[in-house]
């Protein structure tokens, strides 16, 4: 038996992926803007361009991240569905690590994009938990067949 992996597993992986290469531009290319205007960060501070390195650091991941989502969604998609479900995950342990270290997201550390990234991330853990849910659903019709 073959197992079939949903396509619409395909079609959120390919569009968080897009979404990712506009956070890595953001994050990049406009990161001086996205950080004083978007985000409203003092930039003119002593740690001004740390943040700034920061902020670049984060989007060369969003195009890695982006660039890996949008090649899975085509060639390989158990690849997606994996590389979905280690997201959250990932984002679970950044949390974990700022609660460690003391960094509470207060006065410059609450961003705007937190809510986008609340979606993204419960985007991420429904489309694998229903694709799960389906991938049972038909390895039981076939078992039955």
């Amino acid at each position: 038996m073959t197992r079939q992996y949903p396509a619409f597993v395909s079609v959120v992986a390919f569009a968080l992926g897009c979404l990712d290469l506009l956070r890595g531009v953001s994050h990049t290319l406009l990161s001086s803007y996205a950080a004083s205007d978007v985000a409203g960060l003092d930039l003119t501070g002593p740690t001004g361009l740390d943040q700034l390195v920061l902020m670049n650091a984060f989007g060369a991941a969003n195009f890695l991240s982006g660039a890996a989502l949008i090649y899975l969604s085509l060639r390989d998609r158990l690849g997606a569905l994996l590389f979905l479900a280690v997201i959250p995950i990932a984002y679970l342990m950044a949390a974990i690590g700022l609660c460690l270290n003391g960094a509470d997201l207060v006065g410059q550390g609450v961003f705007p994009g937190r809510f986008m990234m609340a979606g993204y991330i419960s985007l991420c853990f429904i489309t694998v938990l229903v694709a799960l849910r389906a991938m049972r659903r038909q390895s039981r019709c076939a078992l039955s067949s």
